[in-house]
């Protein structure tokens, strides 16, 4: 819930086409966000300190194990909507805090993202037959790091901005090549099993994210590679001892790749992002399915991996310079404001309806999923 609240408030920072009172709104969504992380968290705490094994049982679980690093992925959304909103408002201090806290997260989310795989491993947690695309997550937080790269370097100084966009681009291909591993074994997962149960479905929009994020991130750290890397960085490597004119720079390079980088990748988050859609739509009764699936948390990520879609979108459209592409991510931008709503509502109705995040919301879930 957090992660994709965070996620809203740092597209409306994006998205092309602003107005007056915009960057209000996402400000205001941003705070709430802030708010919303802490009483979560809170929450969390609870439940740990007042059943201490709680915490291990939660780790050993198939299903909520793989959802612990969406904390990470919350606090990511935070770093991003604090470089988007904050740098106007606040003096040369926040560049400085922004810098520690990336190398913070780089080192934190990399050890989780070790420990973590690690731990299922150990566990063989696969043998519990969770929902394959949940594997991602242990991965994600780390590759976050070149997305919160691409944002932050602008401001930083050369000295700096240069090792953060190394650190970006070391940690992105991580976290993307172990994507591509677990994506084999979902797209067999959906060949060989079928569509998964319904109350499962609202998680296949987690494919969408590592294609759209890598697209982004790669943009985002080439356009800053443009001023942050020496006009013969790298490629004086190869000829040392050239001391001619540069006429193209690496930085140029770099964006040039990028793009159309980011425009192969854009399309398999495209893909994947059609197929969620339609899987989570044969199931209502409109389309002739049993229904829609019963509310839950698992919606949730119906919201973050798509805002990544859109932030990618954008960023495709800005550097092809293509004004359609553009207004297209405006009004992928409304209606993702209304999906943010709409499942914002339903979770607190849910929850007042003692519908979910009840203990007797567990075994309900199995009932539907064997009905």
């Amino acid at each position: 819930m957090s992660m994709a609240t965070g996620g809203l408030a740092v597209l409306l920072s994006r998205t092309p086409h602003q107005f007056t009172g915009l960057e209000v709104i996402g400000k205001i969504i941003y705070i709430f966000n802030l708010a919303l992380f802490l009483a979560i968290t809170a929450c969390m705490a609870v439940r740990f300190i007042s059943r201490p094994i709680a915490l291990k049982e939660s780790f050993r679980d198939g299903n909520e194990s793989y959802y612990a690093p969406t904390c990470l992925l919350a606090i990511a959304t935070i770093i991003l909507g604090a470089e988007g909103y904050g740098t106007s408002a606040c003096g040369p201090w926040l560049q400085v805090a922004l810098r520690i806290v990336f190398w913070i997260y780089a080192a934190i989310s990399t050890l989780s993202a070790i420990l973590h795989n690690w731990y299922l491993y150990y566990l063989a947690m696969a043998s519990q037959e969770p929902f394959p695309i949940a594997q991602l997550l242990p991965s994600f937080p780390a590759m976050l790091s070149g997305t919160i790269a691409s944002s932050i370097a602008a401001n930083q100084p050369q000295e700096h901005a240069l090792p953060i966009l190394i650190a970006g681009v070391t940690l992105q291909g991580f976290g993307f090549i172990m994507s591509l591993l677990i994506y084999a074994e979902y797209q067999y997962f959906l060949a060989k099993h079928g569509l998964p149960e319904r109350a499962k479905r609202p998680q296949m929009f987690i494919a969408v994210g590592p294609w759209s994020f890598t697209a982004l991130a790669l943009i985002g750290m080439a356009k800053e590679g443009v001023k942050a890397f020496p006009s013969r960085y790298i490629i004086s490597y190869a000829d040392p001892m050239s001391t001619g004119s540069v006429t193209v720079s690496t930085g140029d390079i770099a964006i040039v790749i990028a793009s159309f980088f980011a425009i192969f990748v854009w399309a398999m988050a495209f893909f994947h992002l059609c197929i969620a859609a339609i899987s989570v739509l044969a199931s209502t009764r409109m389309f002739g399915g049993a229904g829609a699936p019963p509310m839950s948390v698992a919606y949730w990520g119906m919201v973050f991996p798509n805002t990544g879609f859109i932030i990618a979108t954008i960023s495709i459209g800005q550097v092809l310079q293509s004004p359609a592409i553009l207004w297209v991510t405006s009004v992928l931008t409304v209606l993702q404001v209304i999906m943010w709503l709409g499942v914002g509502s339903a979770t607190i109705l849910a929850v007042a309806r003692r519908q979910m995040l009840w203990p007797e919301d567990v075994k309900r879930g199995i009932e539907d999923d064997l009905s």
